[in-house]
């Protein structure tokens, strides 16, 4: 299907190259108009398709159809709320925005709505890891610290998802980035990193109480844990329930445990 596709394209571009004239221009975007109806009825059936979307986006550039813009952003937020897992569509619409000059900020409230839906929107999540940083660049100190507090504002938030659905693997993942920003800001072992790491691992011994075999949460004790350079003991217990409650990666346990207490 994707040859099918491409030849497609080399057709349109024969048929329409670059307009000079006004009716060229015409012509070319009632050729797009007759492709976005094409793909949305491919997608229709198959919304899934990295072919349908490819082609799309190629068009949307080629045609350079801003009109269209609109339209694609309520098409991607409806398919999307029939299936937020359809990374094909979250691809297409942070291209939409690009070419759109979309507001961040819009974007960001976008993917709120999202994880308010469903706390295990993974792409939700990892498209919030990638409009933060393009909202708050830490060009001055008052950037820097703006973007130190959005990040633990961010911490705050994941607690909802952590004790709604503690085995999601989404959040803890997007946990982790966050803990990643800060101390890449705030440094490694200094008073207000450890502070930081500290609150959270008090959060989630207090989460390990209401599910104590749940693997994500005793993870990342372990994780912060070895950050905090508690007693080797602590770290020790963590990872042999690990082995029990993830057989799966046993091994990588095994090898963890051979770190902690070398």
């Amino acid at each position: 299907m994707a040859t099918m596709w491409n030849f497609r394209r080399q057709i349109l571009q024969h048929l329409h190259p670059d307009p000079v004239a006004d009716e060229k221009l015409a012509a070319r975007r009632a050729a797009s108009e007759v492709e976005f109806k094409l793909t949305q009825e491919c997608l229709m059936s198959n919304p899934k398709s990295y072919p349908v979307w490819f082609h799309r986006m190629w068009v949307l550039e080629w045609g350079e159809c801003s009109w269209q813009w609109k339209t694609d952003l309520k098409l991607t937020a409806k398919m999307l709320a029939l299936d937020d897992r359809n990374f094909h569509c979250w691809t297409y619409r942070r291209f939409v925005v690009r070419q759109a000059s979309v507001p961040l900020t819009d974007e960001l409230a976008f993917t709120m709505g999202k994880i308010n839906a469903n706390f295990s929107n993974y792409s939700a999540w990892h498209y919030r890891s990638k409009l933060l940083p393009q909202l708050y660049k830490p060009a001055t100190d008052t950037d820097q610290d703006r973007f130190e507090c959005v990040l633990r504002e961010e911490l705050a938030l994941l607690r909802n998802a952590f004790f709604t659905a503690p085995e999601d693997q989404s959040a803890w993942f997007y946990h982790r980035w966050l803990l990643a920003q800060l101390e890449e800001r705030l440094g490694t072992a200094t008073t207000a990193m450890l502070e930081t790491l500290q609150e959270e691992l008090n959060m989630l011994n207090e989460l390990l109480e209401l599910e104590p075999d749940c693997k994500w949460p005793l993870a990342t004790v372990s994780f912060i844990a070895k950050k905090l350079s508690l007693p080797a003991d602590t770290r020790l217990a963590q990872l042999k329930m690990l082995q029990s409650i993830d057989p799966m990666r046993s091994q990588h346990y095994k090898h963890q445990l051979t770190l902690a207490s070398g």
